[in-house]
């Protein structure tokens, strides 16, 4: 999976982002794109800084045939009876084409931009509740009567039910073990920031041992040669705004998300913005939690995406600079390495 930029997405990993930008028009060419790119599923993200996703991904879906569109969604800023309608409502636009990344919130002064002065762990709490609200109304089986601290629901009823019956495929965010065992609790993929494969591997296990898919969200550099990697890397990073780093620095301070705060300690010890050969942490002091980037050869970066699946991870959510351009590497350099390297573990295995 791929993000989806709202404005064309930025041209390289060190400058400030174009708060507030929206091309409507540009989106849906880029979901075309993806589409003919054989790409599985889009994230729409959620924040002050970008439109809603909620009000943009029916025109995606009108504008698309196969591709899988992810919404991201922060519980608190409407009941869950009113999100279960609206989404119900999309699904009849893309019938089984939707999925739901959901979250809890990651600052608690970004939170208060919406009337939502709870705690991180709190948070979570509520999150646990919308997301049993949601699956009473998705399991269809009558009125539903709901007492929490968070939310009650008496007699709710909604007539129109998600198309073909179910729900989306659900996906919930986060780095913490909360986060982790809220997703294990609802039976949703624990989708979380990516680190080295060893450290996946021991975050995963507790989700794995329970039947629970995870996920990684992280950024790809991939060109025909390591070097001409390393040199997009040079290009990147050349005329860094050292302004917008400061302004995404005292963002990060303002956080309580262990997802972020986690993610930029990577960046703080990594040796010469190096966890590893081929993980790079130079972009997350500028583009935040999702900037840890899989850097290389197509064969470096095929081979390592292995060892993540070696480490339980099933779902990979990817973003790059530009975010087309690094689509485009991606699925002509990188996809088929990733499927010769599956058949041949599969008959290694047989």
């Amino acid at each position: 999976m791929w993000g989806v930029p709202t404005c064309g997405g930025q041209a390289k990993a060190s400058g400030a982002i174009d708060l507030g930008a929206y091309n409507l028009d540009g989106m849906i060419k880029y979901v075309q794109k993806a589409e003919q790119l054989g790409i599985e599923g889009l994230l729409m993200g959620v924040g002050y800084h970008t439109p809603d996703p909620l009000a943009i991904v029916g025109q995606l879906l009108a504008n698309s045939k196969h591709i899988k569109l992810m919404v991201a969604y922060r519980a608190g800023a409407i009941s869950p009876t009113l999100f279960t309608q609206m989404i119900n409502t999309l699904s009849f636009q893309g019938q089984d084409r939707l999925a739901l990344n959901l979250l809890a919130g990651i600052s608690p002064a970004e939170q208060k931009y919406y009337g939502d002065f709870l705690g991180h762990d709190q948070r979570y709490a509520r999150l646990n509740e919308f997301i049993d609200v949601c699956r009473q109304f998705w399991a269809n089986k009558g009125p539903v009567d709901y007492q929490g601290e968070h939310y009650q629901i008496e007699q709710g009823q909604l007539s129109l039910a998600y198309q073909g019956g179910g729900h989306p495929d659900l996906f919930l965010s986060g780095n913490s073990d909360v986060s982790r065992q809220t997703a294990i609790d609802h039976n949703c993929t624990w989708l979380r920031y990516s680190d080295t494969a060893e450290n996946i591997a021991k975050s995963a296990a507790p989700a794995l041992a329970q039947g629970i898919g995870v996920g990684i969200r992280m950024s790809v550099i991939v060109r025909p040669t390591r070097q001409e990697a390393l040199d997009e890397i040079d290009r990147m990073m050349s005329g860094a705004d050292l302004e917008w780093k400061g302004f995404l620095d005292k963002y990060v301070k303002s956080c309580d998300s262990v997802a972020v705060k986690s993610t930029f300690e990577l960046a703080e010890k990594a040796k010469n913005d190096w966890l590893n050969d081929v993980l790079w942490t130079g972009a997350i002091p500028f583009r935040g939690g999702p900037a840890l980037a899989l850097v290389g050869s197509p064969d470096e970066v095929a081979e390592y995406i292995m060892e993540y699946k070696k480490a339980g991870v099933s779902t990979f959510l990817f973003s790059g600079w530009p975010q087309l351009q690094e689509m485009e590497y991606f699925a002509e350099l990188v996809i088929p390495k990733v499927r010769q390297l599956e058949q041949q573990l599969a008959l290694a295995t047989a």
